[in-house]
């Protein structure tokens, strides 16, 4: 079974304007896949910007959809991690 946490980060306004997506596979966080998107599906740099809350795929898919970001990219991106985790 896969685990997944889906980090919504806000911008100023407190409007979701990114997504920091990690793959949690094994016992050390430090070494889960990670990747951050924009919603409109560009990824951008994994930073440190503090989270506005953690959200459950399908909240994070409805955002990332809503910002222009596919469904067919969304799966594309958690294939992406799959494949980093080995």
């Amino acid at each position: 079974m896969e685990r997944w946490t889906f980090l919504i980060l806000a911008d100023e306004q407190g409007e979701a304007e990114q997504i920091r997506i990690f793959l949690r596979r094994g016992d050390d966080p430090a070494a889960w896949p990670c990747l951050q998107v924009a919603l409109d599906g560009t990824e951008v740099p994994v930073d440190t910007v503090q989270k506005d809350y953690e959200a459950p795929e399908w909240k994070a898919l409805e955002l990332f959809t809503a910002g222009g970001g596919s469904p067919q990219r969304w799966e594309e991106l958690k294939d992406k991690l799959r494949a980093q985790a080995g």
